[in-house]
C-alpha cells in the first residue's frame, strides 16, 4: 500500500518538475528565436520546439527523476514512513522498489529512443540553427575529404574524394595510391567520377607509375564499397541511428575510417540512457542512508556534474589519443559502482 503511494506521488512530482524544466526551456527558446534567428515565424518555432521536446527528455530525465525523488522522500522521512517501514523488517530497497523500477523503465525509453529517434530530432534541430540562425543554408548528403583504405593481396590502395556527394555518388578530387611492400607504386588522379553502387568509374584519369614513370590517361572503374556503407559518413555521430554507428564502429577499420568516435558514440548514448537508474539508486540510498535532505540535493547535480565530466574526457581522450577504447570506458566506472554499493546496502538494509 505504501509502495503505491510512494510510486503514485512520484510520478506526479516527476510530471510536475518536467514541466517546469520544459517551460524554462520554452522561454529561453522564444527569447532566442526573437533575438538570435535571421528568420523568424511560427512555424520555425514550432518545428524547432517539437524536435527539442524529445531531446531535451533524453538528457534532463535524469536530473528530473533524481530531483523528483528527493521531493518525495522528504515527504516520506518527515512523516518517518521510512523508519515505521524498517521497524517491520522490511528492507530499503523494497521501500524503493516501485520508484526504481520506474527509473529502469525511463532508461529503458531512453535507450530505445536514442536508437533513432534522438538522433533524428538532433539533426533537425542542427539543420534549422544552421539555416535559419547561422544563415549558412543546409548541406546534406556531403561527405568532403574522405579517406578510405582496402587491402587487396599484397597491394593496398588508399582512395582519397575531395568531396561525394552521396545523394547522387557524384564525387570531385579523386585520387588513388596503390602501395606494396612499403612503397607506392601508382598514383591516379582524377577531376571527378561517379560512384555507381558498388563500383567507382573515372573519366580521363591520368595514371602514374611511380616506379618506372610512365604515365597514361584513361578511363577506369574500380569495385568497392556500397554506396550506402559511405552514405553515414555524410553525418555527425551524434546525428545517425544506432544502427549506423554501430556499422561504422565495427566496419570503420577495414575501411580505413577512424572508427572510435562511433564507437564512443554508442557507448554515450547508453550510459545517458542508463542514467536515470544509476541516478534514483544512488539518491535512494543516500536519503535512507543518512535521512539528510541537503546532503542528497548537493549529491543531485554532482553525480550529474561527474557523469558529464567523464563523458567529455572520455570524448577528449578518443579523439586526442591512441589509448585503448576499453582502457577509455572503464573510466565511467564509478557512477555504476557507485550506485551498485547503494544497491547492496538498501538490500542489506540499515540499523533503525
Amino acid at each position: 500500500m505504501l509502495g503505491l503511494y510512494l510510486i503514485t506521488n512520484y510520478i506526479k512530482t516527476f510530471l510536475l518538475v518536467l514541466l517546469v524544466l520544459f517551460g524554462i526551456f520554452y522561454l529561453y527558446l522564444l527569447g532566442e528565436l526573437f533575438f538570435l534567428f535571421k528568420d523568424k515565424n511560427l512555424s520555425i518555432f514550432l518545428s524547432y520546439t517539437i524536435n527539442f521536446l524529445p531531446i531535451a527528455f533524453f538528457y534532463m530525465s535524469a536530473f528530473t527523476a533524481g530531483l523528483a525523488l528527493i521531493l518525495v522522500f522528504r515527504r516520506l522521512i518527515n512523516k518517518k514512513l521510512d523508519l515505521l517501514f524498517q521497524s517491520f523488517g522490511l528492507s530499503p530497497l523494497r521501500l524503493s522498489s516501485y520508484i526504481l523500477l520506474f527509473s529502469l523503465f525511463l532508461s529503458l525509453v531512453n535507450l530505445f529512443g536514442s536508437y533513432d529517434l534522438y538522433a533524428k530530432s538532433q539533426k533537425r534541430l542542427y539543420r534549422i540553427e544552421r539555416e535559419y540562425k547561422r544563415a549558412k543554408g543546409s548541406e546534406s548528403g556531403v561527405v568532403r575529404n574522405l579517406w578510405l583504405k582496402e587491402e587487396t593481396g599484397e597491394e593496398t590502395r588508399f582512395y582519397s574524394f575531395e568531396l561525394v556527394d552521396v545523394s547522387t555518388g557524384r564525387f570531385h578530387g579523386f585520387f588513388l595510391l596503390k602501395v606494396r611492400e612499403g612503397s607506392i607504386r601508382e598514383l591516379i588522379t582524377a577531376e571527378g567520377g561517379k560512384w555507381r553502387e558498388n563500383r567507382i568509374e573515372v573519366r580521363g584519369a591520368g595514371i602514374k607509375n611511380l616506379i618506372t614513370g610512365e604515365t597514361e590517361i584513361k578511363d577506369l572503374e574500380f569495385p568497392y564499397l556500397e554506396l550506402g556503407q559511405i552514405k553515414p559518413l555524410a553525418e555527425k555521430p551524434e546525428h545517425l541511428s544506432m544502427k549506423d554507428a554501430l556499422m561504422l564502429g565495427l566496419l570503420g577499420e577495414k575501411m580505413g575510417v577512424n572508427n572510435r568516435y562511433y564507437l564512443y558514440e554508442i557507448v554515450r548514448r547508453v550510459f545517458i540512457s542508463t542514467l536515470p537508474f544509476y541516478l534514483s539508486l544512488t539518491l535512494s540510498w543516500l536519503y535512507l542512508r543518512w535521512r539528510r535532505f541537503n546532503l542528497t540535493v548537493l549529491a543531485l547535480p554532482s553525480l550529474f556534474f561527474l557523469h558529464w565530466l567523464l563523458l567529455n574526457l572520455m570524448k577528449s581522450l578518443v579523439e586526442n589519443t591512441n589509448l585503448e577504447l576499453y582502457l577509455i570506458f572503464l573510466l565511467y566506472l564509478p557512477i555504476p559502482l557507485i550506485a551498485l554499493k547503494g544497491l547492496y546496502d538498501l538490500a542489506k538494509g540499515f540499523r533503525v
